[in-house]
């Protein structure tokens, strides 16, 4: 494992820039220049996520280098500080079926920041106007930029169609996982998380007990729904198994082994009527609505916080949140 990590001097303002697999630079550049719908952020706070590291070590689908990482993006105007926003970080078309329907995480023509365009570690942005979403001033910017995050949990929730009282079998009990938990606590469901790391277990007990969200390492008896927050496949296998009759199963974590489903899986799919669907990404509505549960949760997101640390951090962080030793590391840039 190496890194690549110096300095390119001449320029006006800070980003850190993934080059290729494992080569990050910070670089001094010049800020982004916006057109007539985009707006400059000044980036306060830009939470670091595990896509981020996985795009570090092994690139991603959506991934177009050389690019500034960064989706859980805090900020404000240059010229208005005391104004805070969260940034939906997606640009689209705004003209397509997806778009005019409300399931813009859907248009053919998206473009998320972070992915295909630069993001949020770096001292500047360029978002278009229409993804920003003002923060309350009772929430904490270091908090806010977990909304993206909750943000996909809910979306999550949302494509099962999670009903009041309803199980929830949730694998992982990571940043993704509790975020899962929290978004079915907000809808009236009875989430249950899986961990089997016996650390990691021991890290999330207090969050998930100010939540009141039941954690194991073992699950215990059948569910109506399961999402996986985990990349390992035997959360697929073991929440098929795991599901009443007529339970839905949602693919929210990409799996990393290439591993072939068995037939006796689908079968079960097939004679129990189960439901296969998957989330990705969320909408700009449903981001709201994720600032409008983190209002309710300040203090017990802070409990996902390990550190807050400095844009040149960031490598050295990278390796412990792809090895499952962290929460959440938000990156302060507001010097």
């Amino acid at each position: 494992m190496r890194f690549l990590l110096y300095r390119v001097t001449g320029s006006h303002m800070k980003a850190l820039r993934l080059e290729g697999i494992e080569k990050i630079q910070l670089i001094d550049i010049q800020p982004p220049v916006c057109d007539s719908t985009e707006t400059l952020l000044k980036v306060t706070y830009c939470s670091v996520c595990r896509t981020d590291a996985k795009m570090w070590s092994q690139g991603q689908r959506d991934l177009v280098l050389p690019r500034v990482l960064g989706h859980e993006i805090c900020g404000h105007k240059p010229n208005n500080p005391a104004e805070n926003f969260v940034v939906w970080p997606a640009k689209t078309c705004n003209q397509c079926h997806y778009c005019k329907s409300g399931a813009e995480n859907l248009c053919s023509n998206i473009q998320v920041i972070g992915f295909h365009i630069d993001g949020g570690f770096a001292q500047y942005i360029k978002v278009p106007k229409r993804s920003l979403i003002k923060i309350p001033p009772t929430v904490p910017p270091e908090i806010a930029c977990m909304t993206e995050l909750l943000s996909s949990a809910i979306n999550a929730t949302e494509q099962v169609n999670l009903q009041k009282n309803q199980t929830v079998l949730i694998f992982g009990g990571g940043p993704a996982g509790l975020m899962l938990g929290l978004a079915c606590k907000y809808f009236g469901a009875h989430p249950f998380i899986v961990e089997k790391n016996s650390a990691k277990l021991n890290q999330v007990t207090p969050f998930c007990k100010k939540a009141n969200i039941y954690l194991s390492d073992t699950p215990a008896g059948n569910f109506d729904v399961a999402i996986n927050a985990a990349p390992d496949p035997s959360a697929l296998i073991e929440g098929i198994s795991k599901l009443n009759p007529g339970g839905k199963y949602c693919l929210f974590s990409g799996f990393t082994k290439n591993t072939p489903i068995p037939s006796e899986l689908l079968n079960e799919v097939h004679y129990r009527q189960l439901t296969l669907i998957g989330a990705y990404g969320s909408t700009k509505r449903q981001m709201k609505l994720a600032l409008k549960i983190i209002e309710t949760n300040t203090q017990t997101l802070r409990l996902l916080i390990d550190k807050i640390i400095r844009l040149e951090n960031v490598p050295l962080v990278l390796p412990k949140i792809l090895l499952g030793q962290s929460l959440k590391y938000v990156v302060d840039l507001t010097e």
